[in-house]
């Protein structure tokens, strides 16, 4: 897992964001537990908003080896990918 990811802000734009708002929906990147590559935390208030899967970290440091650290925070609109579903390979959001 690459720590340049860690301390990255994502802007929440899921079903569950939309759902049930907190603060603004921005997320810190931090260090994940088992089998996620992170842990997503309001930058606001620091209550637990989710799970950074190893995919979706590989497609960040994808995006980032090839254009550079972000200067607008990513938009994260999935949960996770199903075993036989085609990953999304649109490079504006995730």
């Amino acid at each position: 897992m690459n720590s340049d990811l860690f301390g990255l802000t994502v802007r929440l734009d899921r079903l569950a964001d939309r759902e049930q708002p907190c603060c603004r929906n921005v997320a810190v990147i931090e260090p994940g537990k088992g089998p996620h590559a992170g842990r997503l935390v309001c930058t606001d208030c620091g209550q637990h908003r989710g799970w950074l899967s190893k995919s979706t970290a590989a497609w960040i440091e994808n995006v980032i080896a090839k254009f550079g650290a972000p200067t607008t925070s990513i938009v994260v609109r999935k949960i996770h990918t199903f075993e036989g579903e085609e990953p999304d390979t649109n490079t504006n959001s995730r």
